[in-house]
């Protein structure tokens, strides 16, 4: 049964970048409770890069912690792609300065998560994003 303000689409697929495991299981856990929703996970930021680029998710979530590579690095990667650019990015961050937020929205971020999530404000914030994705899909 698809959500009541869910996009309309049989299923949507969210990568969610993010190397801590227990913030991975958190992540199941939210994404779990939707069946229009399948959850990739990438525990790297290079490997959110090449899922991102093969897989073509709906919408991505990118933890601005990611060891290997600089997140904003990986954004702007994913927003240069043809493959991706349309793909919204919402950034999981424990950094709630004002001034952070406002830095990474205006680096591209779809929206700037903080934690600890509030399951409602996330899933609002995924289902904007899929909206998004949804209306600007490249035509094929």
């Amino acid at each position: 049964m698809q959500e009541l303000n869910s996009p309309p689409k049989s299923c949507w697929t969210v990568l969610n970048v993010e190397n801590d495991p227990g913030n991975v299981l958190l992540m199941e856990g939210m994404i779990g409770r939707r069946s229009d929703l399948r959850l990739l996970t990438a525990m790297t930021g290079n490997e959110g890069c090449e899922m991102a680029c093969s897989l073509l998710p709906d919408t991505i979530l990118l933890n601005i912690g990611s060891p290997d590579i600089n997140s904003f690095e990986a954004l702007k990667i994913l927003l240069e792609n043809p493959a991706t650019a349309h793909n919204p990015v919402i950034a999981l961050s424990s950094d709630a300065y004002p001034h952070q937020i406002k830095h990474g929205l205006k680096a591209g971020f779809f929206r700037y998560m903080t934690k600890p999530y509030k399951l409602v404000v996330l899933i609002a914030a995924i289902d904007d994003a899929l909206r998004h994705a949804a209306e600007n899909r490249p035509l094929e």
